[in-house]
């Protein structure tokens, strides 16, 4: 079918095969920059979140500080925490917008109306709270916030942004600056309610440093942040340098401050609302730098997505132009060819029609300008060889006369000549008349030497058959042979893999009465720390035992203080009655001293009771630590024995194992050999098994080859030779198969 296409269909065929992978190549393209565009365009709706977001992370900070300094005391910072309530809800709100529209395809629809609600919550209850209670809630809800803001990254893309300078712009406004601001927060909240109560718990003062430190480390990794953006970007850098400039100082600022006015002072001095003031302002700075890192992603984005435009329009245009190419080429190639076709098939027709002197016109130098040009000279050669009717007609009855004189070599006549005449046939009758006598010569030494081939082939065909029965005979015998060795090599293999497994059974004793010798020493080794730790703690109960006998005599001492202070208060009981009225006062201090020293005395038998039970359980804690030690010698001694064992059973695993190794490498190497000289009677058989093949074939072939000198004598049987060579005797024997 595809040769009855015409050419110019076949070369808009061939061209439009030549553009499907330019256009393949140009939807690849054109699909790759529109998955850039709109992931490009998602990163954009990221920005479109986070501005707003960037409002709640700035006041939801400063109303937990407003509200910790409220709740601390400070009552004239009411007015401020209801203002910066009010823009929080502010930013609340748009949030919750742009969620209604985007929440479902972010997946952020849920975690934003936990945080919503929470919101709600706080604020109706923040007057009512503890200033901890109120500071707790704030910093987790700050804590979610600032995590719903990552997974907005994530969703959108802006986290895993390709540009390195806008990879760390992007990480910098959802990371570095909310966290920073959010550290700069909760100092400044620990530091108002400090500056408003003029004290400082221990807690606080450790979360008051943690918090420099992580204000210190976040300050340094945002720097570093902006730096690289920078390095990547030198443009950048003129128009946010002076921003992180700012942002810097404020947040050190800050720090120092704290540092300065609480940490390090010996009085707290500086005013809840001035530390409020600087804390903002930190922030707002913090926060300008966050807007002019969000402007210059978004110019960014902006940017890439019209270069990306205008490349996809670009590469349509150039495949648009590459085909239009192609159909231009597609048609001046069709039409030079069709041109020189047509005019060949014209001269073609004319020369059917007797007009020998039509000529093509050519009109290019390609390979059909050339074949225009080979059929003119063809044409011109054919003209100068026509000759006239009269001249073919003579030239005909040569040529049958000289037909009818050699019609008889045909059927195998070698008996007759043709006739030479003068004719323009009379040299070819002189040539087939020398070819002739030459065929007789020839056909004469065929016939005899055919008789000689076929009388050797009936005897070289005898002898092969008896070499290849023999032959065959012989493969058969080494074949059996083959297969008794394999049958040996077979056996001595399994003795060598039985040996061999007796080695790894042999290697495992081995390795088990090892490990067990190791373990016995270890457990050896453990016992005598055992023995030395229970000696030890022997010698401490022991000393335990004398420090109680030494508590016992402090304790005899105070029994005496106090019984020496009842007499000393009986004296002085007496000593008040008889001062009398005067004496009444000394006689109560002599009455307290009297129950003061009942009580010592009381106390002081308790304790010799505890002292004395003390002893006996130390005593008797010695006495099985030292039976402890009695059984830990022994057992020492036991397992001392079992590891002589183990390394007499060691010992004699070894030479087992090495017993064992030499039987199953002498069995390797005798079925190694096994394998070698099955082998080679193998190689032997297939070698007599080939040769008695071979020797088949030979036979076959000799048969084959009587056969066909047979058929030869018949075939020559049939041309007849003059007399001359008839009365020479042909001997012919025919071979039969």
């Amino acid at each position: 079918m595809f040769r009855n296409v015409k050419i110019w269909q076949k070369l808009v065929l061939a061209g439009a095969l030549a553009v499907i992978p330019v256009l393949m190549l140009a939807a690849l393209f054109l699909q790759s920059r529109n998955e850039q565009i709109t992931r490009t365009q998602t990163e954009l709706d990221g920005l479109d979140y986070v501005a707003p977001m960037r409002q709640l992370l700035e006041r939801l900070p400063q109303h937990r500080s407003a509200a910790s300094a409220y709740l601390n005391g400070a009552e004239s910072v009411g007015p401020m925490m209801m203002s910066i309530q009010s823009q929080v809800d502010g930013a609340v709100s748009v949030l919750t917008e742009i969620e209604q529209k985007k929440g479902n395809a972010l997946g952020t629809l849920q975690s934003w109306e936990s945080i919503r609600l929470r919101w709600q919550d706080l604020k109706q209850r923040v007057s009512s709270l503890s200033a901890d209670e109120s500071n707790r809630r704030h910093t987790q809800l700050l804590a979610d916030v600032l995590s719903h803001l990552r997974t907005v990254g994530d969703k959108t893309g802006l986290s895993a942004e390709p540009d390195l300078e806008a990879f760390y712009l992007s990480d910098s406004i959802l990371n570095q600056i909310p966290w920073t601001t959010e550290y700069l927060g909760q100092l400044a909240t620990y530091g108002s309610g400090v500056a408003a109560r003029r004290t400082m718990t221990a807690q606080e003062e450790a979360q008051i440093r943690f918090l420099v430190r992580q204000v210190s480390s976040s300050i340094e990794v945002m720097d570093r942040n902006f730096q690289s953006a920078f390095r990547y970007n030198s443009d950048l850098r003129k128009g946010l340098e002076g921003g992180v400039s700012k942002a810097i100082s404020s947040a050190g600022f800050l720090r120092n401050l704290t540092q300065r006015e609480i940490l390090d002072s010996a009085a707290i001095t500086v005013l809840p609302r001035t530390y409020l003031e600087n804390g903002s302002a930190a922030v707002t700075q913090l926060f300008n730098l966050h807007d002019q890192a969000t402007a210059e992603i978004r110019a960014h984005l902006q940017s890439r997505i019209e270069r990306l435009v205008e490349q996809k329009w670009t590469q349509l245009g150039w495949a648009l132009g590459l085909l239009l190419l192609s159909g231009v080429l597609v048609f001046v190639i069709q039409k030079g060819i069709a041109e020189q076709i047509r005019s060949m098939s014209e001269t073609f027709r004319q020369v059917s029609k007797g007009h020998y002197d039509a000529r093509a016109e050519i009109y290019g130098k390609d390979e059909l300008g050339m074949m225009a040009e080979t059929t003119n000279a063809m044409l011109a050669n054919t003209l100068t060889l026509i000759q006239s009717r009269e001249e073919r007609d003579r030239i005909q009855d040569s040529i049958r006369k000289l037909l009818d004189d050699v019609s008889g070599v045909a059927e195998g006549d070698l008996t007759k000549e043709a006739e030479v005449t003068a004719e323009m046939t009379g040299a070819i009758a002189d040539s087939i008349n020398y070819m002739m006598a030459e065929l007789r010569t020839i056909i004469g030494a065929v016939q005899s030497t055919t008789a000689n081939v076929n009388s050797s082939a009936q005897r070289v065909q005898d002898v092969t058959e008896v070499l290849a029965d023999s032959s065959q005979h012989q493969s058969e015998q080494v074949r059996a042979a083959s297969q008794i060795l394999h049958m040996m090599a077979q056996s001595i293999r399994d003795v060598a893999e039985r040996a061999n497994d007796a080695a790894t059974v042999a290697d495992s004793a081995l390795s088990g009465a090892l490990a067990g010798g190791a373990a016995v020493r270890r457990t050896v080794e453990g016992m005598n720390s055992i023995r030395q730790h229970v000696q030890e703690t022997s010698r401490r109960m022991k000393r335990l035992g004398e420090s109680s006998q030494e508590i016992g005599e402090i304790v005899q001492l105070i029994s005496d203080i106090s019984d020496r202070t009842s007499i000393l208060a009986l004296n002085a009981s007496i000593q008040a009655a008889m001062a009398g009225e005067s004496g009444k006062g000394f006689a109560v201090v002599a009455e307290e001293v009297e129950r003061l020293a009942e009580r010592a005395t009381e106390a002081t038998n308790r304790i010799t009771v505890l002292i004395k039970s003390v002893q006996t359980e130390t005593y008797e804690a010695i006495s099985a630590m030292e039976e402890t030690t009695r059984e830990v010698v022994d057992g020492s001694h036991v397992a001392g024995e079992a590891g002589d064992r183990l390394a007499q059973i060691e010992d004699v695993s070894r030479q087992i194992t090495g017993l064992v190794k030499e039987i199953s490498t002498t069995a390797s190497e005798q079925a190694s050999s096994s394998d070698r000289v099955a082998a080679t009677v193998a190689d032997v058989s297939d070698g007599t098994q080939s040769t008695a093949q071979e020797a088949l074939r030979t036979a076959t072939d000799i048969r084959q080859l009587a056969t066909m000198v047979t058929e030869l004598s018949h075939s020559l049987s049939r041309f007849r030779l003059p007399p001359t060579d008839a009365d020479r005797p042909i001997p012919v024997t025919v071979v039969g198969s």
